[in-house]
Protein backbone atom coordinates (compact mmCIF):
# COMPACT_ATOMS: atom_id res chain seq x y z
CA UNK A 1 0.00 0.00 0.00
CA UNK A 2 1.15 3.70 -1.48
CA UNK A 3 0.45 5.03 2.14
CA UNK A 4 2.08 2.95 4.70
CA UNK A 5 4.94 2.29 2.99
CA UNK A 6 5.24 6.10 2.63
CA UNK A 7 4.48 7.03 6.00
CA UNK A 8 6.61 4.10 7.43
CA UNK A 9 9.46 5.57 5.33
CA UNK A 10 9.60 8.60 6.72
CA UNK A 11 9.25 7.25 10.38
CA UNK A 12 11.78 5.35 10.28
CA UNK A 13 15.94 6.26 11.03
CA UNK A 14 17.25 5.72 7.25
CA UNK A 15 19.99 7.44 6.22
CA UNK A 16 18.45 10.50 4.67
CA UNK A 17 16.26 11.06 7.59
CA UNK A 18 19.03 10.89 10.16
CA UNK A 19 20.86 13.55 7.73
CA UNK A 20 17.70 15.70 7.62
CA UNK A 21 17.56 15.43 11.61
CA UNK A 22 21.21 16.67 11.82
CA UNK A 23 20.16 19.90 9.61
CA UNK A 24 17.20 20.39 11.70
CA UNK A 25 19.37 20.40 14.79
CA UNK A 26 21.69 22.44 13.14
CA UNK A 27 19.52 24.94 12.11
CA UNK A 28 17.51 25.18 15.10
CA UNK A 29 20.23 25.96 17.31
CA UNK A 30 21.50 28.75 14.86
CA UNK A 31 18.00 30.22 14.88
CA UNK A 32 16.86 29.44 18.18
CA UNK A 33 19.82 29.30 20.32
CA UNK A 34 18.49 29.86 23.72
CA UNK A 35 15.42 26.50 23.72
CA UNK A 36 18.67 24.20 25.11
CA UNK A 37 16.34 22.17 27.29
CA UNK A 38 13.71 21.35 24.26
CA UNK A 39 16.43 20.18 22.00
CA UNK A 40 18.30 18.04 24.20
CA UNK A 41 14.72 16.56 25.15
CA UNK A 42 14.47 16.31 21.08
CA UNK A 43 17.70 14.98 21.14
CA UNK A 44 16.91 12.15 23.55
CA UNK A 45 13.49 11.05 21.98
CA UNK A 46 15.98 11.00 18.20
CA UNK A 47 18.08 9.02 19.87
CA UNK A 48 16.04 6.42 21.51
CA UNK A 49 14.01 5.84 18.46
CA UNK A 50 17.41 5.18 16.52
CA UNK A 51 18.49 2.63 19.31
CA UNK A 52 14.70 0.79 19.49
CA UNK A 53 14.24 0.30 15.37
CA UNK A 54 18.03 -0.67 15.02
CA UNK A 55 18.51 -3.26 17.47
CA UNK A 56 17.56 -6.62 15.76
CA UNK A 57 15.95 -8.16 18.87
CA UNK A 58 13.84 -5.38 20.15
CA UNK A 59 12.01 -5.32 16.66
CA UNK A 60 11.78 -9.01 16.46
CA UNK A 61 9.24 -8.48 19.32
CA UNK A 62 6.72 -6.82 17.23
CA UNK A 63 7.14 -9.04 14.52
CA UNK A 64 6.73 -12.19 16.06
CA UNK A 65 3.57 -10.36 17.79
CA UNK A 66 2.43 -10.42 14.00
CA UNK A 67 3.50 -12.98 12.76
CA UNK A 68 2.62 -16.26 15.47
CA UNK A 69 4.73 -19.12 15.49
CA UNK A 70 6.40 -20.39 12.51
CA UNK A 71 5.18 -23.50 10.35
CA UNK A 72 5.96 -24.63 7.35
CA UNK A 73 3.39 -24.54 4.34
CA UNK A 74 3.32 -28.59 4.79
CA UNK A 75 2.69 -28.47 8.27
CA UNK A 76 -0.34 -26.00 7.94
CA UNK A 77 -1.66 -27.80 5.24
CA UNK A 78 -1.01 -30.92 7.54
CA UNK A 79 -2.97 -29.14 9.84
CA UNK A 80 -6.20 -28.15 7.67
CA UNK A 81 -6.24 -32.45 6.64
CA UNK A 82 -5.46 -31.76 3.05
CA UNK A 83 -3.41 -35.00 1.89
CA UNK A 84 0.08 -35.23 0.77
CA UNK A 85 1.46 -34.40 -2.79
CA UNK A 86 3.89 -36.50 -3.85
CA UNK A 87 5.68 -34.24 -6.12
CA UNK A 88 7.13 -31.77 -3.52
CA UNK A 89 10.51 -32.45 -3.90
CA UNK A 90 10.34 -31.88 -7.82
CA UNK A 91 8.46 -28.33 -6.84
CA UNK A 92 11.45 -27.40 -4.36
CA UNK A 93 13.62 -28.39 -6.78
CA UNK A 94 12.20 -25.90 -9.66
CA UNK A 95 11.78 -23.38 -7.28
CA UNK A 96 15.66 -23.53 -6.46
CA UNK A 97 15.91 -23.15 -9.80
CA UNK A 98 13.91 -20.23 -10.60
CA UNK A 99 15.17 -18.34 -7.82
CA UNK A 100 18.96 -19.21 -8.24
CA UNK A 101 19.37 -18.81 -11.53
CA UNK A 102 17.53 -15.95 -11.69
CA UNK A 103 16.22 -14.55 -15.46
CA UNK A 104 17.81 -17.65 -17.09
CA UNK A 105 16.32 -20.23 -14.74
CA UNK A 106 12.66 -17.97 -15.28
CA UNK A 107 12.78 -18.51 -19.00
CA UNK A 108 13.73 -22.03 -18.94
CA UNK A 109 10.94 -23.01 -16.78
CA UNK A 110 8.32 -20.67 -18.79
CA UNK A 111 9.62 -22.63 -22.02
CA UNK A 112 8.75 -25.71 -20.30
CA UNK A 113 12.24 -26.95 -19.54
CA UNK A 114 13.69 -29.69 -17.14
CA UNK A 115 15.16 -29.84 -13.66
CA UNK A 116 18.08 -31.29 -13.36
CA UNK A 117 18.64 -33.85 -11.05
CA UNK A 118 20.81 -32.13 -8.89
CA UNK A 119 18.86 -29.60 -8.55
CA UNK A 120 15.83 -31.99 -7.41
CA UNK A 121 18.39 -32.94 -4.75
CA UNK A 122 18.86 -29.17 -3.84
CA UNK A 123 15.31 -28.93 -3.62
CA UNK A 124 14.59 -31.93 -1.61
CA UNK A 125 17.30 -30.56 0.52
CA UNK A 126 16.01 -27.34 1.35
CA UNK A 127 12.90 -28.95 2.40
CA UNK A 128 14.03 -30.78 5.09
CA UNK A 129 16.25 -27.94 6.09
CA UNK A 130 13.17 -25.69 6.26
CA UNK A 131 14.92 -23.28 4.09
CA UNK A 132 12.34 -22.46 1.49
CA UNK A 133 10.59 -19.25 3.32
CA UNK A 134 8.66 -20.93 5.88
CA UNK A 135 10.69 -20.46 9.46
CA UNK A 136 11.02 -22.98 11.68
CA UNK A 137 8.84 -25.69 12.20
CA UNK A 138 6.84 -26.67 15.05
CA UNK A 139 6.67 -30.58 15.70
CA UNK A 140 3.36 -32.51 14.29
CA UNK A 141 1.43 -34.65 17.24
CA UNK A 142 -0.15 -37.91 17.36
CA UNK A 143 -3.58 -35.71 17.20
CA UNK A 144 -6.12 -37.67 14.98
CA UNK A 145 -6.83 -36.91 11.48
CA UNK A 146 -8.71 -33.80 10.11
CA UNK A 147 -11.50 -33.45 7.65
CA UNK A 148 -9.91 -30.77 4.79
CA UNK A 149 -12.33 -28.02 4.30
CA UNK A 150 -14.11 -27.33 0.84
CA UNK A 151 -12.33 -24.61 -0.75
CA UNK A 152 -12.86 -22.97 -3.93
CA UNK A 153 -8.98 -22.11 -4.45
CA UNK A 154 -5.94 -20.65 -3.37
CA UNK A 155 -5.60 -16.43 -3.71
CA UNK A 156 -1.85 -15.19 -3.75
CA UNK A 157 -1.20 -11.38 -3.35
CA UNK A 158 2.21 -10.77 -5.28
CA UNK A 159 4.78 -8.73 -3.83
CA UNK A 160 7.28 -6.67 -6.36
CA UNK A 161 7.75 -3.87 -8.17
CA UNK A 162 8.16 -1.96 -11.20
CA UNK A 163 11.10 -2.73 -13.33
CA UNK A 164 13.30 0.58 -13.51
CA UNK A 165 14.61 0.06 -17.05
CA UNK A 166 11.42 -1.82 -18.89
CA UNK A 167 7.43 -2.40 -18.66
CA UNK A 168 7.90 -5.80 -16.72
CA UNK A 169 7.23 -5.57 -12.99
CA UNK A 170 9.08 -8.02 -11.11
CA UNK A 171 8.62 -10.29 -8.16
CA UNK A 172 10.70 -9.94 -4.96
CA UNK A 173 11.99 -12.53 -2.90
CA UNK A 174 8.96 -12.44 -0.95
CA UNK A 175 6.70 -12.74 -4.10
CA UNK A 176 8.54 -16.23 -4.88
CA UNK A 177 8.04 -17.31 -1.67
CA UNK A 178 4.71 -17.09 -1.92
CA UNK A 179 4.14 -18.33 -5.43
CA UNK A 180 5.81 -21.14 -4.19
CA UNK A 181 3.81 -21.55 -1.04
CA UNK A 182 0.73 -20.95 -3.16
CA UNK A 183 1.12 -23.32 -5.75
CA UNK A 184 2.71 -25.92 -3.59
CA UNK A 185 -0.58 -25.40 -1.50
CA UNK A 186 -3.02 -25.31 -4.68
CA UNK A 187 -1.24 -28.90 -5.51
CA UNK A 188 -3.07 -30.25 -2.20
CA UNK A 189 -6.56 -28.58 -2.68
CA UNK A 190 -7.36 -27.85 -6.26
CA UNK A 191 -9.40 -25.62 -7.36
CA UNK A 192 -8.30 -22.03 -8.68
CA UNK A 193 -5.28 -20.66 -7.92
CA UNK A 194 -5.96 -16.87 -8.27
CA UNK A 195 -2.84 -14.76 -8.72
CA UNK A 196 -2.82 -11.27 -7.96
CA UNK A 197 -0.96 -7.83 -8.55
CA UNK A 198 -0.30 -5.42 -11.47
CA UNK A 199 2.53 -2.33 -11.36
CA UNK A 200 3.34 -2.90 -14.86
CA UNK A 201 3.00 -0.61 -17.42
CA UNK A 202 0.62 -2.69 -18.98
CA UNK A 203 -2.07 -6.13 -18.09
CA UNK A 204 0.53 -8.48 -19.79
CA UNK A 205 3.37 -7.03 -17.77
CA UNK A 206 2.28 -7.15 -14.48
CA UNK A 207 2.96 -9.10 -11.47
CA UNK A 208 0.16 -11.54 -11.74
CA UNK A 209 1.22 -12.09 -15.26
CA UNK A 210 4.96 -13.02 -14.08
CA UNK A 211 3.74 -15.34 -11.43
CA UNK A 212 1.33 -16.87 -13.70
CA UNK A 213 3.69 -17.61 -16.33
CA UNK A 214 5.98 -19.41 -13.32
CA UNK A 215 3.19 -21.00 -12.07
CA UNK A 216 3.02 -22.62 -15.63
CA UNK A 217 6.63 -23.34 -16.03
CA UNK A 218 6.45 -25.56 -12.81
CA UNK A 219 3.38 -27.36 -13.86
CA UNK A 220 0.56 -25.40 -12.69
CA UNK A 221 -2.36 -26.47 -16.13
CA UNK A 222 -3.31 -22.67 -17.32
CA UNK A 223 -6.91 -23.10 -17.18
CA UNK A 224 -6.59 -23.74 -13.38
CA UNK A 225 -5.26 -20.09 -13.30
CA UNK A 226 -6.73 -17.02 -13.14
CA UNK A 227 -5.26 -13.50 -12.36
CA UNK A 228 -6.02 -9.93 -11.15
CA UNK A 229 -3.31 -7.93 -13.02
CA UNK A 230 -4.69 -3.90 -12.67
CA UNK A 231 -4.74 -4.01 -8.74
CA UNK A 232 -2.15 -1.74 -7.01
CA UNK A 233 -3.17 -2.46 -3.35
CA UNK A 234 -3.62 -5.43 -1.01
CA UNK A 235 -7.19 -4.04 -0.95
CA UNK A 236 -7.63 -4.13 -4.89
CA UNK A 237 -5.68 -7.35 -4.76
CA UNK A 238 -8.09 -9.04 -2.79
CA UNK A 239 -11.44 -7.57 -3.49
CA UNK A 240 -10.30 -8.25 -7.38
CA UNK A 241 -10.21 -11.59 -6.49
CA UNK A 242 -13.48 -11.87 -4.66
CA UNK A 243 -15.39 -10.52 -7.41
CA UNK A 244 -13.46 -13.40 -9.57
CA UNK A 245 -13.96 -16.19 -7.62
CA UNK A 246 -17.65 -15.16 -7.32
CA UNK A 247 -18.22 -15.07 -10.58
CA UNK A 248 -16.53 -18.21 -11.21
CA UNK A 249 -18.83 -20.11 -8.90
CA UNK A 250 -22.29 -17.95 -10.07
CA UNK A 251 -22.97 -17.30 -6.54
CA UNK A 252 -22.92 -13.11 -6.06
CA UNK A 253 -24.18 -12.90 -2.47
CA UNK A 254 -22.28 -16.13 -0.24
CA UNK A 255 -19.38 -16.39 1.21
CA UNK A 256 -16.51 -18.19 -0.39
CA UNK A 257 -14.00 -20.44 1.57
CA UNK A 258 -10.72 -20.06 0.13
CA UNK A 259 -7.11 -20.55 1.42
CA UNK A 260 -5.57 -17.44 1.02
CA UNK A 261 -1.21 -17.42 1.12
CA UNK A 262 0.81 -14.41 2.05
CA UNK A 263 3.40 -13.67 4.04
CA UNK A 264 3.20 -14.21 7.88
CA UNK A 265 3.73 -10.48 8.25
CA UNK A 266 1.10 -9.38 5.68
CA UNK A 267 -1.15 -11.75 6.57
CA UNK A 268 -3.18 -9.73 9.51
CA UNK A 269 -4.11 -7.18 6.74
CA UNK A 270 -4.99 -9.42 3.89
CA UNK A 271 -7.27 -11.95 6.13
CA UNK A 272 -9.05 -8.60 7.35
CA UNK A 273 -9.23 -7.29 3.48
CA UNK A 274 -10.52 -10.62 2.38
CA UNK A 275 -13.42 -11.10 5.33
CA UNK A 276 -15.00 -7.74 3.99
CA UNK A 277 -14.64 -8.41 0.93
CA UNK A 278 -16.79 -11.48 1.62
CA UNK A 279 -14.68 -14.13 1.56
CA UNK A 280 -13.90 -16.95 4.16
CA UNK A 281 -10.20 -16.93 4.16
CA UNK A 282 -8.30 -19.65 5.68
CA UNK A 283 -4.47 -18.24 6.02
CA UNK A 284 -1.62 -20.33 5.24
CA UNK A 285 1.58 -17.90 6.02
CA UNK A 286 4.58 -18.59 2.87
CA UNK A 287 7.07 -16.90 5.16
CA UNK A 288 8.71 -15.30 8.38
CA UNK A 289 10.89 -12.23 9.00
CA UNK A 290 11.29 -13.12 12.85
CA UNK A 291 14.14 -14.85 14.68
CA UNK A 292 13.15 -17.58 16.14
CA UNK A 293 16.17 -17.95 18.40
CA UNK A 294 18.17 -14.72 18.65
CA UNK A 295 21.79 -14.58 20.09
CA UNK A 296 23.47 -11.88 21.95
CA UNK A 297 24.46 -10.27 18.73
CA UNK A 298 20.93 -9.08 18.09
CA UNK A 299 20.87 -7.33 20.91
CA UNK A 300 23.43 -4.61 19.47
CA UNK A 301 22.00 -2.37 16.42
CA UNK A 302 22.69 -2.77 13.25
CA UNK A 303 22.17 -1.87 10.07
CA UNK A 304 20.10 -4.84 8.80
CA UNK A 305 17.28 -4.02 11.67
CA UNK A 306 15.17 -0.53 10.66
CA UNK A 307 14.44 -2.61 7.61
CA UNK A 308 12.49 -5.47 9.70
CA UNK A 309 11.30 -2.48 11.67
CA UNK A 310 9.91 -0.62 7.89
CA UNK A 311 8.02 -3.77 7.14
CA UNK A 312 6.54 -4.04 10.75
CA UNK A 313 5.47 -0.33 10.52
CA UNK A 314 4.13 -0.74 7.25
CA UNK A 315 1.46 -3.36 8.38
CA UNK A 316 0.88 -1.36 11.33
CA UNK A 317 0.12 1.47 9.67
CA UNK A 318 -1.71 -0.42 6.42
CA UNK A 319 -4.31 -2.05 9.48
CA UNK A 320 -4.79 0.96 11.01
CA UNK A 321 -5.45 2.95 7.52
CA UNK A 322 -8.16 0.19 6.26
CA UNK A 323 -10.18 0.19 9.04
CA UNK A 324 -10.10 3.98 8.79
CA UNK A 325 -11.29 3.51 6.02
CA UNK A 326 -13.81 0.79 6.24
CA UNK A 327 -12.22 -2.24 3.81
CA UNK A 328 -10.68 -4.07 6.87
Amino acid sequence: MLFAGDASEWLLPMPVTLVAVMLVFSLWRRILPRQRRLRRSVAAVVVVAFVLTSTPAIINIGVKALEGTPQTVAEQLDALGFPPDPGDDALNAQAVLTVREGKAGRKALAEGGQVDPSWQAAGAGLMKAGLNGHGAGVPTTGAAPVKPPRVRGVIVPSSGAAAPNGPQARLDQGGYMRLRAGIETWRRTGGLLVLMGGLGEQPEYSLAADMRRLAIGLGVPPEAIRTVRSSWTTFQDISGAARLIREEGGQDDSRQAVILVTSALHMQRSLAVAHQAGLDPIPVRSDYRQLTSPTWAAWFPNNGAPWNARAMLHELIGVWYYRLRGRA
